[in-house]
């Protein structure tokens, strides 16, 4: 389908825009690793997700502004504008939540770490103590003494006693 060239230029615009809110949306990511110190696996994941939710946003881009077909300017606008984002207001932001996060760690999640660790250890000393004494009561549990209705001698004897013999 031939388009004009000003719906063309507002495909492109309109893509530029998705471009920057797409890099806005990967910055809370980016925030989100800066944050909770993400390990390479949660990475992998969490870019997985992103690039998946990329493509199905330059799919609907598409679909809205190209009626489904998929143009070079469209993804040229849409990584123009993330660049953009990524250049300018990105590099802001993650200075920023840099910051609040050393901010966050020294007053929030270090001092939860340190109450946690001290929980969990009282709690598994607690643990520890409680199945050593299981594992003596178990170790003991066959030495016991027998049921008296079982122990032979027991039984002629209380015989006796009852009928007055001793």
């Amino acid at each position: 389908m031939n388009l004009s060239l000003s719906f063309q230029l507002q495909g492109f615009v309109i893509s530029i825009v998705a471009g920057v809110f797409l890099g806005a949306y990967y910055d809370i990511f980016r925030i989100f690793r800066t944050v909770f110190q993400s390990e390479n696996r949660a990475v992998f994941f969490q870019d997985l997700f992103y690039m998946i939710s990329a493509a199905f946003v330059t799919f609907l881009l598409s679909l809205g502004v190209n009626y489904g077909e998929v143009r070079f300017y469209i993804l040229a606008g849409e990584i123009i504008g993330w660049c953009l984002y990524y250049l300018t207001v990105g590099m802001v932001t993650i200075r920023v939540f840099q910051f609040v996060s050393k901010i966050l760690h020294k007053l929030l999640i270090n001092p939860i770490k340190k109450i946690s660790v001290k929980i969990f250890h009282f709690i598994f000393r607690i643990a520890k103590i409680i199945v050593g004494n299981i594992k003596i009561v178990a170790v003991n549990w066959k030495k016991r003494l027998k049921h008296h209705n079982r122990i032979v001698y027991n039984h002629s004897k209380s015989k006796r006693r009852r009928n007055g013999k001793t």
